[in-house]
């Protein structure tokens, strides 16, 4: 089966290792991968009706697409802060 022939016009899918993390443990993943070592969001506590934990669901996209993930959470954090050092300019 060929993704030409696949009745996805239209719809959604989410991509993901469904590893559990907070936007905090991202953040903080994100910052160490790029060697901030000094710089760490400032926590205002002023959001309500926030999700403590959340994970996308891929799995519609193994149902539907035979997807799975290649890269672990971190590899593709890397792969992804070395595109955008290469195609943002330098400042």
């Amino acid at each position: 089966l060929e993704m030409k022939d696949l009745p996805i016009q239209g719809e959604a899918f989410n991509f993901s290792n469904e590893i559990q993390k907070t936007a905090l443990e991202i953040v903080e993943l994100i910052l160490d991968l790029m060697g901030c070592k000094g710089l760490r969001p400032e926590i205002l506590r002023q959001a309500s009706n926030e999700i403590p934990k959340q994970y996308l669901s891929a799995a519609k996209a193994r149902k539907i697409l035979s997807w799975d993930h290649q890269f672990s959470l971190e590899d593709g954090l890397r792969k992804t802060i070395s595109w955008y050092k290469d195609f943002l300019p330098k400042r």
